[in-house]
């Protein structure tokens, strides 16, 4: 007599139920996500360069950050020695008036304003630091508010309280930029020439009010030539903190084309495609199907249909 068994088969196909719907869980999963696995031990030999390449992508987003924020204080520095610049030419200006008129009403008021203006663009605050402090950032550079006050010191240098050094930030793997100005290297010259047209003005020559003998025409021409001088200094300060946002934007750029690289590169080894997916998983549900059909008709057979 021959028997009959079905347990068998059952197992075999119960088997392969749970692999078929283990296949197409998998491809659901991936269509979903997008991402091959969900765990780096899926990706077996290449785990380490992506991890590799993951931490290298956080540095540089990190660099990125850092190159955000000297950005914003570049930009902040070369707008407050724009307002420097300006307000030392529109002193000359006053100055070239004065000859021209050859009369100087005013000219005690107009040089007083210039200096303060200056003062309150070098003590300029940004973001919680002193932008002309250097390392200093929580000591306000210039110690002084008028021009009595810096002809009581010893010297116009004394008039300065930032550090000697100033901002470094790391901005690439092994490369680090100066990018800070100091208020002694932006207003030195400047509160010299102001100092010492003070000092004539209040001296034996003085006052200049009305119009001008010819001493102090003498005077306030040879002021226009040293305050070419001074304007000239602060615009080369100016150069460097444009020298060093040029040095940003290189290197902002080549952290740009490194992450775009290092997506793609990512990608390849972690994105699935989506394609191949939904074609893989058409046939795992038509063998999924085809599983439950086969279950299905062996669960119908009885020894009764057998005989």
């Amino acid at each position: 007599m021959t028997r009959v068994s079905s347990f068998g088969q059952q197992q075999v196909l119960l088997r392969s139920i749970m692999d078929n719907q283990k296949s197409v869980f998998e491809a659901q999963r991936q269509i979903s996500t997008g991402k091959k696995t969900d765990e780096y031990r899926g990706l077996a030999g290449q785990t380490n360069t992506v991890l590799g390449a993951r931490s290298f992508m956080s540095r540089i987003e990190t660099y990125q950050q850092s190159i955000a924020t000297i950005r914003g204080k570049l930009d902040a520095n070369d707008v407050q020695v724009n307002g420097v610049i300006g307000s030392m030419e529109s002193f000359q200006k006053t100055i070239q008036d004065s000859l021209a008129n050859n009369q100087a009403e005013g000219f005690a008021e107009t040089l007083d304003q210039t200096f303060k203006f200056i003062v309150n663009a070098l003590n300029t605050n940004f973001d919680g630091t002193y932008l002309f402090s250097g390392a200093e950032t929580g000591t306000k550079p210039v110690n002084i508010t008028s021009l009595s006050e810096l002809a009581a010191l010893g010297s116009v240098n004394e008039a300065f309280d930032n550090a000697s050094l100033s901002f470094e930030a790391r901005i690439a793997d092994g490369v680090s930029l100066d990018f800070g100005l100091l208020a002694n290297e932006v207003g030195g010259s400047a509160f010299q020439e102001m100092l010492d047209i003070y000092n004539e003005i209040n001296g034996p020559n003085g006052p200049y009010e009305g119009e001008l003998d010819a001493t102090q025409f003498a005077f306030l021409q040879s002021k226009l030539t040293s305050l070419s001088a001074a304007i000239d200094d602060v615009r080369q300060v100016q150069v460097s903190n444009g020298l060093a946002y040029e040095r940003l934007d290189v290197v902002a750029d080549q952290h740009a084309d490194s992450l775009v690289f290092l997506e793609t590169f990512i990608a390849d080894m972690e994105d699935v495609d989506i394609a191949e997916a939904v074609t893989r998983l058409n046939n795992d549900q038509v063998a999924l199907e085809a599983s439950y059909q086969a279950i299905s008709s062996l669960s119908n057979l009885s020894l009764l249909k057998f005989l």
